[in-house]
């Protein structure tokens, strides 16, 4: 695969066009990740409503069925559901690591053994994430896949 950029001042902003003779799993993810980059996530904080860039987002997690969005220094309230967010912002690097937590792995530092068979992912502001085995594999295949990009 090739890659081609152009500055042209005349737009107003980036575009990007990809051509291919076959609709390919590459083609396919270079796409997701190009239509997620830009993704927003309406949220609510202390009754103000606020839209949060995907790539701003280290993690999400529900908490007695209430979604919430968790930043560098902030935490939002969503109505999205775990799961609608995590097929949204799948391309984007999103995966899911337990049944109430989905993380970015582009805010991933790390992921540590713990006792007891337990897993902790540490994003790169040292907050810690529980991690269940079930979902290593999804994790491995989000952060092989975003080193092919």
């Amino acid at each position: 695969m090739r890659l081609i950029m152009k500055e042209n001042r005349e737009l107003t902003e980036p575009e990007v066009t990809i051509e291919y003779n076959e609709l390919s799993g590459s083609v396919k993810r270079v796409s997701d990740y190009v239509k997620s980059v830009d993704a927003n996530i309406t949220c609510k904080k202390e009754n103000e409503e606020y839209s949060v860039p995907a790539c701003e987002i280290y993690y999400m997690e529900s908490v007695d069925k209430k979604g919430f969005i968790y930043t560098k220094s902030d935490v939002y309230q969503t109505a999205h559901r775990l799961v609608e967010l995590e097929k949204r912002l799948s391309g984007a690097g999103f995966v899911r690591v337990s049944r109430s937590a989905v993380i970015n792995v582009e805010k991933l530092k790390g992921i540590k053994n713990l006792p007891n068979s337990k897993l902790e992912a540490i994003l790169i502001n040292d907050e810690r994430i529980c991690v269940n085995r079930n979902y290593l594999n999804d994790i491995r295949d989000v952060l092989i896949r975003r080193n092919r990009l």
